[in-house]
């Protein structure tokens, strides 16, 4: 992939020169004579756009979408890394910076400019258009997901800009407004990406429901997120990747390693299995890498460890923890899931954003959220109870005689039944945070948990200093002002 974009610079054809309050940096300048003029030229701003979704989302997955919650604790001093655990947010930092996903935004609004124009002159195709705009629309719809639910109000940015000047009286579009746009170019992505291409480190079909699924879901509209989800769910082409099996024997010297050796476990350390939906490739050939986890992770230090009690609360009978903890004999866990065989070298395992599992719970939500009817509860049960089986085979499942009794579990108790399963399920995979804001446990959980008072208008980040001085309309967050 990158060595299509390289290729494509170093004939010197295109980006957008200007500096701004989006940090959108020149390789080229912009003039007539670089245009794009022919399909490759299309191909290599599309995949300029996956480069910038690896470079915005390869640590920004944890950042935005799990450090702040009550997952981690500082094991190696980070100046930075402490105040995003501890929620202590400040508009300095460099993570409170939306220009990584503004510069995949770019690219996807030059793929979305330029493809038609191509089109019409027979310098393509209308099926390889339809591909490059589909993909295009996914990765403009992710980018502005990930800036609505971490910064809220922002810049809708649907065209090119050539010149800084064009950028002077932009000010923060409601999310409201965004939203609007997020699902027009994800029906668009849907509809105009092939309907064979399955493709597990592009956008598909399957991404572009999944990720639907999940702004509804950030919506509170249930219904949809059914319809979405139903979509990929009959979807043959995904299958759950197995882990239990009772033919292992839990006693066995080797038994951790063979759990560690799974379909599951390959998920996060192999890539491309039948459950991923879409993640983030990485390959040395390309010079890309994923070490960074291991600084995160696995190090002779890491930056996190995840709390005991965090790792403590998954059942004994659960094969998941084994995949994702290691208990220390210094009394501590570590994060293993995405580093197990991890090469310091070399290593390129791809990052996992969406996977068939996120979507059976995700429904399983919706089901519970549309009322509680015995019906939505057995159907809601039936997606927890697969996800638990798959589990720890099952003696994991929750019977209907317990799960129907509102004694036991009262409305709240069972949609937090479900939530509680996500946490197990999808631990570090980059949801938790948004979890706990979409159904509203944010604030209550932080503070049961991990003793934090979080006010709930810091649920959001600030607005990065150097975006409010390049942009006299963009006001900062209340609660950082």
């Amino acid at each position: 992939m990158k060595k299509i974009f390289l290729l494509l610079l170093a004939v010197s054809f295109i980006t957008i020169s200007c500096d701004d309050m989006l940090n959108i940096t020149p390789s080229t300048s912009w003039s007539g004579l670089n245009f794009p003029t022919e399909e490759t030229h299309l191909d290599g701003l599309l995949y300029g756009g996956y480069e910038q979704m690896q470079n915005a989302l390869a640590s920004g997955f944890l950042y935005y979408g799990e450090m702040r919650a009550d997952v981690f604790y500082i094991n190696a001093f980070n100046v930075t890394n402490d105040k995003i655990v501890n929620n202590k947010l400040e508009y300095g930092m460099s993570q409170a910076s939306w220009a990584g996903f503004y510069q995949i935004i770019k690219q996807a609004n030059l793929v979305l400019e330029y493809t038609p124009k191509l089109l019409e002159k027979n310098k393509t195709t209308e099926a390889k258009a339809n591909q490059l705009m589909g993909e295009a629309y996914c990765m403009r719809a992710l980018s502005y997901f990930y800036i609505i639910r971490t910064w809220g109000d922002a810049p809708l940015v649907k065209k090119p800009f050539l010149t800084k000047d064009d950028l002077k009286s932009l000010s923060r579009d409601p999310v409201d407004t965004i939203l609007v746009t997020i699902h027009d170019d994800l029906d668009k992505g849907s509809k105009l990406i092939p309907s064979n291409k399955v493709t597990r480190t592009e956008f598909t079909r399957a991404a572009a429901y999944t990720i639907d699924a999940h702004v509804y879901a950030w919506e509170h509209n249930y219904e949809k997120v059914i319809e979405k989800a139903d979509k990929v769910l009959e979807n043959t082409e995904y299958s759950l990747a197995s882990l239990y099996d009772p033919n292992l024997d839990i006693n066995a010297a080797n038994f951790v390693a063979n759990v560690q050796s799974t379909a599951y476990a390959q998920i996060f350390n192999v890539g491309k299995t039948k459950e991923s939906i879409f993640e983030l490739a990485f390959s040395i050939q390309d010079g890309d890498d994923s070490r960074r986890l291991s600084s995160f992770f696995t190090s002779s230090w890491p930056y996190l460890r995840p709390h005991n009690n965090y790792c403590d609360s998954f059942d004994p009978l659960d094969w998941r923890a084994i995949v994702a903890n290691k208990y220390n004999t210094t009394g501590k866990y570590t994060t293993i899931k995405f580093t197990i065989g991890f090469n310091m070298v070399e290593d390129s395992r791809n990052i996992v954003l969406y996977r068939l599992a996120d979507l059976y719970l995700l429904k399983a939500e919706a089901l519970a959220n549309i009322g509680d009817t015995d019906d939505n509860r057995k159907n809601a049960m039936k997606l927890v109870n697969d996800i638990r089986r798959r589990a720890g085979g099952t003696s994991m499942e929750i019977t209907e005689e317990v799960f129907l009794d509102r004694n036991t579990y009262p409305y709240e108790a069972f949609k937090d039944l479900i939530l509680e399963e996500r946490k197990f399920e999808l631990c570090y995979e980059g949801h938790r945070w948004f979890d706990l804001i979409r159904c509203g446990k944010a604030v209550e959980i932080l503070k049961n948990r991990v003793n934090i008072d979080l006010d709930p208008a810091a649920l959001v980040w600030p607005i990065y200093i150097e975006e409010i001085r390049r942009s006299p309309n963009i006001e900062q967050n209340e609660y950082y002002k």
